[in-house]
């Protein structure tokens, strides 16, 4: 129950026990809105469903569509929600949302995904660009994550109702606590080298003297194996694997900085976490949580003011430790019960 509007969450993206980092940002999302939150997840791996609570998240990755959309229509008949919030487009949702129109309920979609930024439009051809863009202008209101996805969304979808709603900053209760001889810095990003430019990275930080820094990468993905080997004779660099959301959240204290040298992001949570955590963020421009950045973030537009903002934390203090009261659980989950009740109310 929010605020007793009864609302059904049906997402693409969810943690789950094979991907414990999946969709992190959604489930906080959800959570924000209610104690028991209704959720079905038809998420794009083979599995058997996880049931916790209200929530049933489907290794979805084999079921048909017509299974789909029964499943969802036994949760209408059994929840009986006003509201049909989605999270993450994907083609397959667009039954449940033709069917959640036909029922007369109000229906809301949460988009974080890349592939909807200005600049990466040209890139949906034919149908996979009809799709979306059809599915945006039929939800009663579209909530991208940041200002810069939602100028994305309204160029493919001029007709889109659009509330830009941001990701959710857990609080951080540790920070860095002393000065170090070596300085730390870490990366935590999924391993693709074409966006999180990991291979970069290394070759800058390859200029930094060995014996004043160390750089550890956190995260998997398709060139994991590839940064392994690129770093295997650096021994200043470490490459580790995957981690949950909350034991980056313990990681970050060990750290004098965060690098994030992506070539995009929708919002880029790492940087929030790391300056709530008292890190210096160093960040490539155009990220779309930068309106929300503080004076601890770095930006670089190259390897030339990378290498300078690396230079720069080895000689300066600790970073401040910033605090993010507007994206909190209780703000976002306050803004979201809101526009669960006006949407509600204008039926």
């Amino acid at each position: 129950m929010n605020d007793e509007i009864n609302v059904l969450h049906v997402t693409k993206w969810y943690p789950h026990k094979a991907d414990p980092q999946n969709g992190v940002f959604v489930k906080k999302h959800i959570a924000s809105t209610s104690n028991d939150p209704v959720v079905l997840g038809f998420l794009s791996y083979a599995g058997k469903p996880e049931i916790e609570g209200q929530t049933t998240i489907y290794g979805a990755k084999q079921m048909s569509n017509a299974t789909k959309l029964a499943i969802f229509t036994a949760a209408i008949a059994q929840h009986k929600p006003k509201i049909v919030h989605f999270h993450c487009f994907a083609p397959d949702l667009l039954p449940l949302l033709l069917y959640a129109k036909s029922k007369r309920l109000k229906t809301l979609h949460t988009e974080h995904g890349s592939a909807f930024l200005k600049d990466r439009l040209h890139l949906l051809k034919g149908w996979r660009k009809k799709a979306p863009r059809w599915y945006f202008s039929k939800v009663d209101r579209v909530l991208p994550i940041s200002p810069l996805l939602n100028e994305g969304i309204l160029a493919l979808a001029p007709k889109s109702n659009t509330t830009v709603i941001p990701n959710i900053v857990s609080p951080v209760s540790t920070a860095v606590s002393q000065e170090r001889l070596t300085k730390k810095f870490c990366v935590v990003a999924d391993v693709v080298f074409e966006t999180k430019q990991q291979d970069k990275i290394v070759e800058v930080f390859r200029q930094i003297p060995r014996a004043k820094a160390e750089l550890h990468f956190y995260g998997g993905g398709p060139d994991h194996s590839k940064l392994e080997d690129l770093c295997r004779n650096d021994a200043n660099i470490f490459v580790h694997g995957r981690q949950t959301n909350e034991e980056v959240l313990e990681l970050l204290p060990n750290f004098d900085a965060l690098l994030l040298y992506s070539a995009y992001e929708t919002f880029g949570i790492t940087v929030f976490e790391a300056r709530q955590a008292g890190l210096w963020a160093i960040h490539s421009s155009g990220l779309g949580g930068q309106p929300w950045y503080d004076n601890g973030c770095i930006e670089v537009s190259s390897e030339r003011e990378l290498f300078a903002a690396i230079d720069q934390v080895l000689t300066s203090a600790a970073a401040k430790k910033a605090s993010f009261p507007d994206l909190s659980p209780q703000a976002i989950g306050d803004l979201l019960k809101e526009l669960y009740r006006e949407i509600v109310l204008k039926s």
